[in-house]
């Protein structure tokens, strides 16, 4: 079986990009030729980057998907000379679906019509989420569309206990508190802050909050004063927009704190590397959960993960993760959709 997955091509700068990496590791792994053809990154669309490279995987040209390709596989976008053949294409739903509404909602991008429309074209054979929760929202926007469910991937050698690690010098804390989800109209870490700044006063005053993947001033400018006025307080230590090396920034922490309530790949990839976590309400990965909103919660979910933790070792975190998840699993699950796409055009 042979399998394009069509994307924009933008290592450590969106989840979207790693997943699709990682989903062509998962597919290569049980025997599956895949591979990445990057398209989507200008605004008409018409541009495709060859040979670009993040670790394994290298981006070919849209032409190997026309010519070879069993199945075509949709993350972004595809040229519509690849979408007019008779391919039958697959189409990851990646982002959260109140997210993809409220993008609409802003009128930022027609992301949701843009699903939808898609439900209506022939072509597209099957539709597939990463969470058991969204099924239920997807499988009433797109009435009469069978919604395939896979595991998350992750490159569970990549996100590795040991490695590098990254140092804190002056900005390190005991312990080092990590906030890493991205700002969207959906779900920010806004209260998520307020909450482990309110822990840190009150439980444990030598921690130190690192704060990542905060949206850039210039898109956002009520963002420089904020953070100016919540570093008064003494407790937050680095503070950074999109970095390439999370990995060693999550190592070298004791604790992920996030709104989130599904495994996104933040929580996925700091619980391979065996950080507790305390997430949003129905998080399966996390230690302890709490809604966001509720700032005394929240600070008692984290009191209660940090006291946990001491007795609780990385190793045993990871442990976890190498049972539910890995390329493997994740490979054998799309092969048997991938499978019933080519018998049925569905399954």
């Amino acid at each position: 079986m042979k399998v394009a997955h069509f994307g924009n091509f933008s290592p450590n700068r969106a989840g979207i990009h790693t997943a699709a990496r990682d989903l062509i590791l998962a597919e290569r792994s049980v025997g599956i030729e895949s591979n990445y053809i990057d398209y989507g990154s200008e605004a008409n669309c018409t541009f495709s980057r060859v040979w670009m490279k993040d670790g394994e995987v290298e981006t070919v040209s849209p032409d190997w998907a026309i010519n070879e390709a069993d199945i075509i596989v949709h993350h972004s976008a595809i040229p519509p000379k690849v979408q007019e053949t008779d391919k039958p294409i697959v189409m990851y739903l990646h982002g959260r679906p109140e997210y993809s509404f409220m993008l609409d909602w802003g009128k930022k991008t027609g992301c949701l019509r843009e699903e939808m429309h898609r439900v209506g074209l022939p072509q597209y054979k099957k539709f597939i989420t990463f969470w058991k929760g969204h099924i239920d929202y997807w499988k009433y926007l797109f009435p009469n569309r069978e919604i395939g469910l896979v595991t998350p991937p992750i490159d569970l050698n990549k996100y590795s206990v040991e490695g590098k690690t990254h140092q804190f010098g002056k900005d390190c804390g005991a312990p080092n508190i990590l906030i890493c989800d991205m700002w969207r109209e959906d779900i920010t870490p806004f209260n998520t802050v307020i909450a482990t700044m309110k822990f840190v006063e009150k439980y444990c005053p030598t921690a130190k909050i690192h704060i990542i993947a905060v949206p850039h001033p210039n898109s956002n400018p009520v963002i420089d004063p904020m953070f100016g006025n919540l570093r008064k307080s003494g407790y937050i230590g680095k503070l950074s927009t999109i970095v390439s090396d999370l990995d060693k920034i999550m190592r070298a922490s004791d604790m992920l704190v996030s709104p989130v309530g599904i495994e996104t790949r933040t929580i996925l990839e700091a619980s391979a590397l065996g950080l507790p976590v305390v997430a949003g309400t129905g998080c399966s990965l996390a230690s302890f959960t709490s809604d966001p909103r509720d700032i005394d919660g929240t600070v008692k979910a984290i009191k209660n993960c940090w006291e946990r933790s001491k007795t609780t070792t990385k190793n045993d975190i990871r442990k976890k993760i190498e049972k539910n998840y890995g390329l493997e699993k994740t490979g054998i699950e799309v092969n048997k959709l991938y499978e019933g796409v080519l018998k049925n055009g569905n399954i």
